[in-house]
């Protein structure tokens, strides 16, 4: 972190950034758990089917894989039984270790059951208002963020679909504000990200040139903001070609202390070969993982700063609305490293190295190399249907 700070000496905005963060990062000094990645769900039991796939039953025995990336292990979570309100539900987003589920008859809640600090026997869920019918495929959904805890009176949840609507949720209100603004269309797959530090949830558009944002208290008309990118490196032919071959996506991420980044993930163009998706049961292109990121650092005026030196940071990025966390505040994290989840579960999931430029892909593992599922003698076992994998924030103790 001091090289950080170092680097903000010299910058007046972000020295007086720091400064007006300075009790915030004593206040977040408690005891904390480690992130980590909730992987899968397993089940053993009935099943109920509906359109092609199979769910558990309410009160099925669940058990959440989780991933620590700190100690680069598997852990197991269980047995937890399963909430009738969650039956064919599908988990569309996350934040701050809390989930976004889409159910049967376009109802909608949010519950901490999938965290591993949660509670096995009565897990906490807040129901929200039932979305329109036309948006009750949950694949229409892009990304989901919180201002704070759904445990705080004033939290406010957004939820972001493909194409100009956005969804707001906040506590006391029976109806949902909803936000759909034709300069939405620009920012048709965009994440959602809120920011403590002016608190207004940001949308970053398709190639990340532009961002747009709205009051959390408000719900205002949305601003719009132009990025300008400069300090750009030099880069080699075949690095170059990892910029226009392939998938692209962008996230605006902030950190404990208020910095604010914006990181470009580049994925390998898929490979011509198909695998069979455990889950779905159908193929779908087998991804070759990742090939780099680029960060950039915001400074004064939405000016965004190529950079390889995020201090003792690291960023989270996935199915969940990024986060950073201080890389000695868990044992075993990297510092100046960025961690992320595909998109479902046969896509890697990694590390990447932002100074040395270096990913590393890991293989997911197979479910039946758990080693308590080999002595199981409760039936054969399933996975939740659309559950993918999130990261999960640290967790005060």
């Amino acid at each position: 972190m001091s090289s950080l700070l170092v680097s903000l000496s010299s910058k007046p905005f972000l020295r007086k950034l720091a400064l007006r963060c300075h009790t915030l990062r004593h206040l977040s000094s408690s005891t904390t758990t480690n992130p980590y990645m909730m992987y899968c769900v397993t089940y053993c039991g009935d099943n109920v089917s509906y359109d092609g796939k199979e769910y558990p039953v309410a009160g099925a025995m669940t058990k959440l894989r989780m991933y620590d990336p700190a100690k680069e292990d598997y852990f197991t979570v269980g047995d937890k039984p399963l909430p009738k309100e969650m039956v064919r539900s599908s988990l569309v987003g996350s934040s701050h270790g809390w989930g976004v589920f889409f159910g049967p008859h376009n109802s909608t809640l949010i519950s901490d059951y999938w965290n591993p600090s949660s509670s096995k026997s009565n897990p906490k869920m807040i129901h929200l208002p039932p979305r329109p019918d036309h948006l009750n495929k949950t694949g229409l959904v892009s990304s989901v963020a919180m201002s704070s805890s759904p445990e705080e009176d004033d939290c406010v949840t957004a939820v972001k679909f493909k194409g100009r609507q956005v969804n707001i949720y906040k506590p006391g209100l029976e109806d949902m504000v909803i936000l759909t603004p034709k300069l939405f269309e620009y920012f048709d797959k965009g994440k959602l990200m809120y920011s403590k530090r002016d608190q207004r949830f940001y949308i970053l558009s398709s190639g990340g040139r532009h961002l747009c944002s709205f009051s959390a208290a408000e719900s205002t008309t949305p601003q719009y903001h132009d990025l300008r990118f400069h300090n750009f490196p030099q880069f080699s032919v075949s690095e170059s070609l990892d910029f226009v071959i392939g998938a692209k996506k962008e996230y605006f991420v902030e950190s404990p202390s208020g910095q604010r980044f914006l990181v470009k993930w580049y994925v390998e163009d898929p490979a011509t070969k198909y695998v069979e998706d455990p889950v779905l049961k159908r193929l779908k292109p087998k991804f070759r993982g990742t090939g780099r990121f680029m960060v950039f650092r915001e400074e004064e005026d939405m000016n965004m700063c190529y950079t390889e030196d995020i201090g003792d940071l690291c960023i989270f990025l996935g199915n969940n609305e990024p986060f950073c966390v201080k890389a000695s505040s868990s044992p075993g994290l990297n510092p100046n490293f960025i961690y992320f989840a595909g998109e479902g579960y046969n896509e890697c999931f990694g590390d990447y190295d932002i100074a040395t430029r270096t990913p590393r892909n890991f293989i997911p593992k197979s479910i039946s190399a758990f080693s308590d599922l080999t002595t199981n003698g409760q039936g054969q076992v399933y996975m939740v249907c659309d559950w993918v994998p999130h990261w999960v924030p640290p967790v005060s103790l």
